[in-house]
């Protein structure tokens, strides 16, 4: 009698597992890159105070950027075939710059993160650059 109930509970539990398996085979929605905020300071030292910063492609990037320094600053993010001495506002990635802050001022800008690559982060004002005023920012695929 036990062998007579055995087959069927067998067959039974294989169906259950099989149909809780699924195999549809459609392909999963992507999910969208999640967002990321950045505090970047400058100084008068000619610095930021994040010499780099990662995020991954097509994600949304927020930057909190204070002048610390007294002099006039900026935060711009430009692609790696511009050479960072001679970087202008012109040369921004679209989204990607502060403007000229004063001393003290803050801003806050988004922008999506552009294709994966390796990227500077500049301040254009004049000397600034030249002085060290350049950072790295790494996009992630």
């Amino acid at each position: 009698m036990k062998n007579r109930y055995f087959m069927p509970l067998v067959l039974l539990i294989l169906t259950i597992v099989i149909a809780a398996c699924g195999g549809g085979g459609e392909a999963a929605e992507p999910q969208e890159a999640a967002g990321v905020t950045l505090d970047y300071t400058g100084f008068d030292a000619f610095s930021y105070n994040l010499d780099t910063a990662t995020v991954k492609a097509g994600s949304e990037v927020t930057i909190n950027f204070t002048n610390e320094g007294a002099l006039q600053h900026n935060w711009l993010l430009v692609s790696e075939r511009v050479d960072p001495l001679e970087a202008t506002e012109a040369d921004a990635l679209s989204g990607a710059t502060t403007g000229e802050l004063g001393g003290g001022e803050t801003a806050t800008i988004t922008f999506n993160a552009p294709p994966a690559g390796t990227y500077q982060v500049v301040c254009t004002v004049a000397g600034h650059a030249e002085g060290g005023m350049v950072a790295e920012f790494v996009v992630e695929p």
